[in-house]
């Protein structure tokens, strides 16, 4: 398994989860690899981000560079040396 460095941009609610680090190396190729790696490392971040059907809580928006998790290959999306990887809190309002 490859080792790959991405950077991470999560507000504050989630970074402080993190030791609100701006950057990981881990052994993998994906972004399942990736949270696997954090929640190792940290713990509960997987209870944080995902529902009881494994699915990215309603609230939060989770990007691969400029693109949706929703819109690629789910966990299974392939991350890259250099990605960025962000989490969003999704705004309501009028």
């Amino acid at each position: 398994m490859k080792t790959t460095q991405v950077s991470l941009k999560f507000p504050t609610q989630f970074s402080r989860y993190i030791n609100h680090i701006d950057e990981v190396t881990f052994e993998g190729e994906s972004l399942s690899d990736l949270i696997d790696e954090l929640e190792t490392t940290y713990g509960n971040i997987k209870d944080r981000l995902f529902d009881e059907e494994g699915r990215v809580r309603p609230y939060l928006n989770l990007f691969v560079g400029k693109k949706n998790l929703e819109s690629l290959q789910g966990f299974h999306t392939p991350v890259n040396e250099g990605d960025r990887i962000s989490l969003l809190l999704s705004r309501a309002g009028g």
